[in-house]
């Protein structure tokens, strides 16, 4: 029989005949059981691994444990496999096998080998540049910490100078061994020496085990710009404080002018009384600084400005809510005079502030934080000085003191004359020509005082040649000479009560102190600690029992006794 084909039917024929032979061949090229590796060692974060099997059985993967999946986990000829390894929570290493069997019969086991978490702290900086200088905003840093133990920071510095800070942070270790990550802030303070300065810190274990390997941050902080003792030093010291301050006074100084031109400062000139050296000529004497914005004291550069005789700092912004220390560098300058350091948020004064004692003359701190009269300010340690103002020392407003542990921050300059002698000794202060305490939290009665006693005189023939004879009867009756100099006493505004004392009431000076709103005002509707209303149980009336004893000044003050009284 003669077979005809048509030639279509011919073509498929052949084709599918070599599709059957490739099948063929590839079935016999895959004998027993292969896998591309038999060992995976994973990190201990794990991960994925993919792995080719080859094999002419139908094939299962099995583990026993639940960190490590197959899949797919069986198969059959050339299969490629995705071995996926959980992260580990311990520190220790661990171990499994993966079993490949067919029919019940082990074809080949792979074993799985997975690192531990060491104990480990690991920034993600180790070494870090900050600049000599930035405003307060921008002198902070934060990097973040990998970390699978506790740790706290210790700080080492190459010098003496403590110039970091670091803000509180936690560390939630909610996954056993693996680290987690916690972010710390760091603050650095200005530099002001024209030397680098470097701060390590040290990340240790709280509980004292060893780490893998120990774990530090280096701070490196640039040098500041060299001073020179001379004019071109004064400027840039000017200018230094200005930014440190953030000062935003733009009428205050310009750079683009003189040192002359700026309205910040005063120089001195060649033929001014006083001048304290030939090389001053043209230095700093004055500098006025206001409206500003600082969490710290006067910049340490204010040393370099070594002519300087009188220095005011006033309006730091928020005033009530900062709790500053006056720097030491303020304390070094040998020609100062006056000092005003106002509404700056003061607390306290450095241990070296009777150095200006030689000579100081007037000191004045009000509308600062202090909650007591600093014990360094004596007649003995500032001889010279005559003008104190402690004014306006309220951190908070309480009109009833009874109230006081309500406020959690304080309330400034609080004094209980029974207990604190504080004021008590700023009266005895003779040379003192003008006292401010007024505004601040001072309850009970004003100190009485007795001749012979605390060194107490009596006003003498002396004083009558001094003020003539209109302190006769002072004299006549040995009246206490208390603040003899004063040409102002303010006392008003605060808590006080009782008795207002004789050396007061008949004091030779009192109706230049105008006593009506200057010291017998006492803060309205206040109540001290005690639940006493404030104000003096004897406050006068007029001035008419006062010309009794004084007549001789009658005739000064009358007329402006009865303008008071209309």
């Amino acid at each position: 029989m003669k077979i005809v084909m048509k030639r279509e039917t011919y073509l498929a024929f052949c084709a599918a005949l070599l599709l059957a032979v490739a099948c063929t061949e590839e079935r016999t090229s895959i004998s027993g059981f292969d896998a591309e590796r038999t060992t995976i060692d994973a990190e201990a974060c794990g991960g994925e691994y993919s792995i080719a099997i080859r094999s002419d059985r139908e094939w299962t993967a099995v583990t026993d444990v639940p960190w490590v999946m197959v899949s797919p986990a069986n198969g059959r000829g050339e299969v490629r496999c995705i071995v996926k390894i959980d992260s580990t929570l311990v520190n220790e290493a661990r171990t499994t096998d993966i079993r490949f069997s067919a029919a019940g019969e082990l074809l080949q086991t792979m074993a799985v080998n997975q690192a531990g978490y060491g104990r480990s702290i690991r920034p993600s900086k180790s070494d870090v540049e900050v600049a000599a200088s930035a405003t307060r905003q921008n002198r902070h840093i934060e990097l973040d910490v990998s970390s699978n133990v506790e740790f706290t920071i210790a700080t080492e510095y190459d010098g003496e100078e403590e110039w970091i800070e670091i803000d509180d942070y936690t560390l939630t270790l909610d996954r056993g061994a693996r680290p987690r990550t916690t972010r710390i802030g760091i603050n650095w303070k200005m530099n002001s020496e024209p030397k680098e300065r470097v701060a390590t810190l040290h990340l240790n274990a709280i509980d004292g085990e060893p780490l893998a390997e120990p774990t530090t941050i280096r701070l490196r902080q640039m040098a500041a710009p060299l001073i020179e003792d001379n004019r071109a030093g004064d400027s840039l010291t000017v200018v230094t404080i200005y930014e440190k301050m953030e000062c935003w006074s733009e009428n205050a100084l310009s750079t683009t002018e003189g040192m002359h031109r700026w309205e910040c400062v005063r120089l001195w000139e060649a033929n001014d009384k006083g001048l304290p050296s030939p090389d001053a000529v043209g230095r700093v004497r004055d500098l006025d600084l206001s409206y500003f914005n600082t969490e710290e004291g006067i910049p340490s550069e204010i040393k370099h400005l070594k002519y300087l005789e009188t220095l005011s700092i006033y309006g730091n912004v928020n005033t009530m809510l900062k709790s500053i220390e006056l720097g030491e560098e303020v304390c070094t300058l040998d020609n100062l005079k006056a000092l005003r350091i106002a509404a700056f948020g003061l607390v306290s004064l450095p241990h070296n502030f009777e150095d200006l004692g030689d000579t100081l003359e007037e000191l004045d701190l009000n509308s600062n934080n202090f909650t007591s009269i600093p014990e360094v300010l004596t007649p003995e340690n500032f001889p010279k000085l005559t003008v104190l103002n402690m004014a306006s020392n309220r951190r908070s407003a309480l009109s009833d003191l009874r109230n006081i542990a309500e406020s959690e921050s304080g309330i400034g300059l609080h004094i209980d004359m029974k207990r604190d002698e504080s004021i008590r000794r700023l009266l005895l202060w003779e040379n003192l020509e003008e006292l401010t305490l007024s505004f601040n939290y001072i309850e009970g009665e004003l100190p009485d005082f007795r001749v012979g006693e605390d060194g107490v005189r009596a006003y003498s023939a002396d004083d009558l040649r001094e003020r003539g004879d209109s302190l006769n009867w002072a004299v006549e009756s040995a009246l206490p000479r208390i603040l003899p100099n004063a040409k102002a006493l303010r006392l008003n505004l605060n808590y006080m009560t009782g008795r207002v004392p004789d050396w007061l009431l008949y004091h030779p000076r009192l109706l230049e102190w105008s006593a009506e709103s200057l010291i017998y005002t006492q803060q309205d509707n206040g109540t001290d600690s005690a639940g006493k209303r404030v104000g003096f149980d004897n406050e006068p009336t007029s001035h008419e029992y006062y010309f009794e004893k004084y007549p001789l000044l009658r005739g000064r003050f009358e007329f402006n006794d009865e303008i008071e009284e209309e």
